[in-house]
């Protein structure tokens, strides 16, 4: 059976010893009934089932989730191999989350809100109720799938104009070899063209804006990494005394000062742009139809756009420097289809990168944004059809990392293919223009052994806009720029925290415009 222990030094926050007299008697009075109760050994139900991370009884369950803050990809392939039910805990600083078989996907990705939340799972790894993320996120996922979807082959063209201007904006001149942390001007891009889909140049060219998008997915991280190391107990006062959580209001601040004054110049005009902004203002009802509820809603945006697609392109740039071999071919089939299309930026273009789809997908594998994917929190016993009961305040997931590097679904999982998923032309068919078969895309792809976009009626809704702007942001840079690591130099570590993977935004790689 494992036992839950929730254990704190006994020692009052440095941010508190700012309070006197019977406030502070109170807190501390607080404090140790708080460690007295929470302390206790609170056994959960779901016995019999393995915890990744002791070591062969090496390390205690406090240390193994100490363990995890910077090694979950390595408990995740320990559960995953060693578990003989398939049913694994990983230990976390913020709760133990349970990992289940892939077979029961299919019976849970549907479940309703109030079985197994996917919002809740936000909530409890960002601290939502402090920092915002996932609380009332009800109404973006649904117009994005809805709308935003359905508009991709008229916004995008748009969008990728949007990028040849921000590639000009934010570049240097790059006319010789020059060092440059590549992370952050892929931040700097990712956000404008995010921004631009969002609210046009009212946005994307809005410098207080793309600052605050892009930081406020940061501050809330910080802030949620913070709040995590103060009992839970004293998070309603603490929360506004430490400086990330003030960072995380600021942007609040910007984002009224900003978004209100465009809807209501639109609204004041008349004015319905082709954008995600205009399409919230038409979906909402009841109090969400506010300007207030669109600036709250486009910082949910942001922080969703941005988290899910800013380290992706340095991520792939670190690949490539990596494995050089790959640049001219993806280079070739870039400039080939642009030829072909006009334009990459059109839905047939972005079909067309097939050898890029493959290389975007297999560095995933190995650098995926978060290592547990299909998040829930199950808020009453769950019983699965094998007849196993996941009880009641259980937050589950499905380590997608593991699954990525299992060889039954990719054989050799431990070698980078960039083309492993690029299956060469037959000719013969035809249905392609060419007379060849023509390749469908895979990054976007969700199944039982592709995990890293979630899956089922929560699977994230906004991957199709955000593989569109990662293709175009590195056709561009392939296109446009020659770049490789310094003498040496090897691929930079990433920067895992809990359950999250980042590319390294500091290391700089040597870049220069093509000689073409």
């Amino acid at each position: 059976m494992l036992e839950t222990q929730y254990t704190a030094p006994l020692v009052l926050p440095s941010h508190l010893l700012i309070l006197s007299g019977p406030t502070l008697l109170l807190l501390c009075c607080l404090f140790f009934l708080k460690n007295y109760f929470f302390n206790q050994s609170i056994p959960q139900k779901f016995q019999d089932h393995y915890i990744a991370g002791l070591d062969n009884g090496r390390r205690t369950l406090a240390e193994a989730r100490k363990h995890m803050v910077s090694n979950c990809g390595e408990l995740l392939l320990e559960g995953y191999e060693k578990s003989p039910t398939g049913f694994f805990y990983l230990p976390t600083p913020g709760g133990d989350r349970l990992n289940i078989p892939t077979k029961y996907i299919e019976e849970l990705k549907n479940a309703p809100d109030d079985r197994a939340n996917f919002t809740d799972s936000f909530l409890e790894m960002f601290l939502g109720e402090y920092t915002s993320i996932g609380f009332k996120w009800h109404l973006h996922p649904v117009v994005i799938k809805k709308d935003l979807n359905a508009a991709l082959n008229k916004i995008m063209p748009d969008v990728g104009e949007e990028i040849d201007y921000a590639f000009d904006a934010v570049m240097p001149s790059c006319d010789d070899w020059t060092p440059l942390a590549m992370g952050d001007n892929f931040n700097q891009l990712i956000s404008r063209a995010s921004n631009y889909m969002l609210g046009g140049t009212d946005l994307s060219r809005n410098e207080e804006w793309t600052r605050t998008s892009i930081d406020f997915t940061t501050d809330t991280y910080l802030a949620a990494i913070r709040l995590k190391q103060i009992p839970a107990i004293f998070r309603p006062i603490a929360q506004y005394l430490i400086p990330e959580m003030r960072n995380v209001r600021k942007h609040h601040d910007v984002a009224r000062r900003v978004i209100t004054p465009v809807m209501e110049s639109r609204l004041r005009k008349g004015e319905e742009p082709l954008d995600l902004l205009q399409m919230l203002w038409d979906a909402a009802r009841g109090p969400d139809k506010t300007p207030a509820f669109m600036a709250y809603t486009s910082l949910a945006i942001s922080f969703a756009a941005i988290r899910t697609s800013s380290s992706v392109p340095t991520h792939i740039l670190y690949d490539l420097c990596t494995h050089r071999q790959y640049i001219e071919p993806l280079r070739e089939e870039c400039a080939a289809v642009q030829a072909e299309e006009g334009s990459l930026s059109t839905k047939a273009a972005m079909n067309k990168l097939v050898k890029m789809d493959s290389f975007l997908k297999e560095s995933q594998r190995f650098n995926p944004l978060t290592y547990v994917t299909f998040g829930r929190v199950i808020h009453s016993d769950l019983t699965l059809s094998s007849g196993i009961t996941i009880p009641a305040h259980t937050t589950i997931g499905v380590p997608a990392y593991a699954i990525a590097h299992d060889p039954e679904f990719y054989p050799d999982p431990s070698r980078f293919d960039g083309f492993r998923f690029y299956t060469p032309p037959s000719s013969g068919d035809s249905s392609a223009p060419d007379g060849s078969q023509q390749q469908k895309p895979v990054f976007t792809t969700t199944n039982a052994s592709n995990l890293m976009w979630g899956y089922g009626k929560h699977a994230c809704s906004g991957r199709f806009f955000a593989t569109n702007e990662i293709k175009l942001i590195l056709a561009h840079f392939l296109l446009r720029y020659d770049f490789m690591f310094k003498a040496g130099q090897d691929r930079p570590k990433n920067l895992p925290f809990e359950l999250q993977c980042m590319a390294d935004p500091t290391v700089e790689i040597l870049v220069r415009k093509r000689q073409v």
